[in-house]
């Protein structure tokens, strides 16, 4: 649907903080948008708050719990042209679908559009202010780690379908997955600089109470951009590079070396090289 944003939203046992999210989208200055939310099994009264709002434009999907799969099936869903992310117990400033749509109709090449933030609860500060504009060498970045805030995220729906791009089971960093799997394939990153989203910060989230497992498959995904971008190097020291890298590995395996000491020594030297570009 040409002009139609689709804002895809996932609930799990959402209840204490859902209706503020959903009452920020609704209250949205711009006005054609559907609402796809997809209850991801909760067994609390997310469902019945959701059931309680009589827009039309919200279309609920209900399904068992399976985080990555309910995304995948929310965003399989979507109608619009453009894809926008929202979690549920975040908020969104009353312009932000409108701010994004008029970047990305502007430049018809670009695949992902985020947004500044600010974090809410506990935490009263501003994120995402370290990166503004067009994300030169965006894939290459990814090596650092996660500079994108998921729920701030516009997607332009056509590039997902044309790549038949979705969710992967990478736990607790499915949208860092999302990411890297777009910039390699070419897509263009923007980020707007407006603090147009609110990050809620509670004891319970999903990044506090599984911190370790989530720094395990970040390491994951910053290998795997380390491992395409030294297949895409053209430097006369390639093999050499390579191999400095496989022996760091096995370094990491005998616990003689961790795991983002040997992210951070690539960071350095693929920086240098510039080759790969």
């Amino acid at each position: 649907m040409k002009g139609k944003i689709s804002v895809l939203m996932c609930a799990y046992n959402a209840s204490r903080y859902i209706k503020e999210a959903i009452d920020s989208v609704l209250k949205q200055t711009y006005h054609d948008f559907e609402f796809v939310i997809v209850d991801d099994g909760s067994t609390d009264k997310t469902l019945s708050i959701i059931l309680g709002y009589s827009d039309t434009r919200i279309q609920i999907i209900q399904r068992e719990h399976n985080y990555i799969e309910s995304l995948n099936a929310g965003m399989k869903a979507c109608k619009g042209e453009f894809i926008a992310r929202m979690d549920a117990d975040d908020k969104i400033a009353p312009e932000r679908l409108e701010r994004q749509i008029e970047v990305m109709r502007q430049h018809p090449d670009m695949a992902v559009c985020c947004t500044w933030g600010r974090t809410f609860g506990y935490v009263d500060e501003p994120i995402g202010y370290s990166v503004k504009g067009w994300v030169k060498n965006a894939y290459f970045w990814f090596v650092t780690g996660n500079y994108l805030m998921h729920p701030t995220a516009m997607i332009r729906t056509s590039f997902i379908r044309k790549y038949h791009i979705r969710y992967k089971d990478y736990p607790y960093a499915e949208d860092y997955k999302l990411w890297t799997d777009i910039t390699r394939l070419g897509g263009k990153i923007y980020v707007l600089p407006q603090q147009l989203f609110f990050y809620r910060i509670n004891k319970s989230q999903v990044s506090v109470k599984y911190r370790e497992k989530q720094r395990e498959t970040r390491l994951r995904i910053q290998q795997e951009v380390v491992e395409e971008l030294l297949r895409r190097m053209k430097h006369p020291q390639k093999k050499t590079i390579e191999t400095l890298y496989h022996r760091m590995l096995m370094l990491n395996k005998a616990e003689l070396m961790q795991g983002s000491e040997v992210i951070t020594t690539m960071y350095r030297l693929l920086r240098r090289t510039h080759y790969f570009v």
